[in-house]
């Protein structure tokens, strides 16, 4: 962590509980008022301890982030050459390109990857590229912080999303916004579980409280068609095999990947929506 990261993350942070002021200390952060004190693990604050359900799908989807199993391995190279997912428009991308220099960027559920160096990650899992510990619904941020929120397909794996949501507006500065892409025709993938796919009406529904909501088609139909195509056979024929699965996915998407470019000629806020395989909100405070 860089040294201007740590002093923007320590100038903004406060207690997860009682939101009161919080004293960094060498080995840990304490809260004087309700006496919390969370450790430090190479300079990064620990305030959430996941307790999680270890099932074979999310053991599959951590070992893929981890590239750290043979099977893993392939599925990520393979999924570099031949995918269903594609995006005629990288919302990310222009949605940072919108923030200025000095103002404060979270992503919530960052796992381990670096959108950018001004980028402050915020995750419940202590990943490489990681600053904060936190549950996404009960974050160390002071109210009404920060200027831009980033949730890359999170709220599926959020138990209870609408107070993720609800979290994301306390934190949010008047005229923050919150860029949000959720699945929506889309197979199960639990890591650590996956509780929920999203529609149009349920983004609008969510985002209600804010005070403007534009959603679009972030990966349109024909992703969304070509992913399930080859995830039923693949699933169909492998079983339990994780192994097997990866080769016959791979198998069926060769002859039909390139299928998902027909995206392109989709409009992003017409009917395509209702059968999308992603949508992305941006949400105005």
């Amino acid at each position: 962590m860089t040294l201007t990261r740590l002093q923007q993350i320590k100038n903004i942070i406060e207690c997860p509980y009682c939101h009161s002021e919080i004293e960094w200390l060498k080995d840990y952060v304490l809260c004087e008022k309700c006496s919390c004190n969370f450790p430090i693990e190479s300079a990064v604050p620990i305030f959430y301890k996941p307790d999680v359900k270890s099932t074979a799908e999310s053991r599959f989807q951590s070992e893929q982030m981890f590239d750290n199993t043979f099977t893993a391995k392939i599925y990520n190279k393979g999924r570099k050459l031949i995918s269903s997912e594609f995006m005629p428009k990288n919302h990310i991308l222009e949605f940072l390109k919108r923030t200025n220099s000095g103002d404060i960027i979270i992503e919530i559920g960052s796992g381990n990857r670096r959108l950018r160096g001004d980028v402050i990650n915020l995750d419940i899992f202590l990943f490489p590229n990681v600053d904060i510990v936190a549950d996404g619904v009960k974050t160390p941020f002071k109210n009404n912080i920060v200027d831009f929120v980033v949730l890359d397909t999170v709220l599926e794996h959020v138990p209870e999303p609408g107070k993720i949501i609800a979290e994301i507006f306390r934190i949010l500065k008047p005229g923050g916004e919150c860029i949000c892409i959720v699945p929506f025709i889309f197979p199960y993938h639990g890591y650590p579980a996956h509780y929920f796919n999203f529609s149009k009406d349920g983004l609008d529904f969510l985002f209600k409280d804010f005070s403007d909501c534009k959603v679009e088609l972030n990966m349109g139909p024909t992703s969304a068609m070509v992913n399930l195509f080859s995830e039923y056979f693949a699933v169909a024929i492998s079983g339990e095999n994780k192994f097997i699965y990866t080769l016959c996915k791979g198998a069926i998407l060769i002859p039909t990947f390139f299928l998902k470019y027909l995206d392109v000629f989709w409009n992003p806020t017409g009917r395509g929506i209702n059968i999308a395989s992603h949508l992305c909100a941006v949400a105005k405070k």
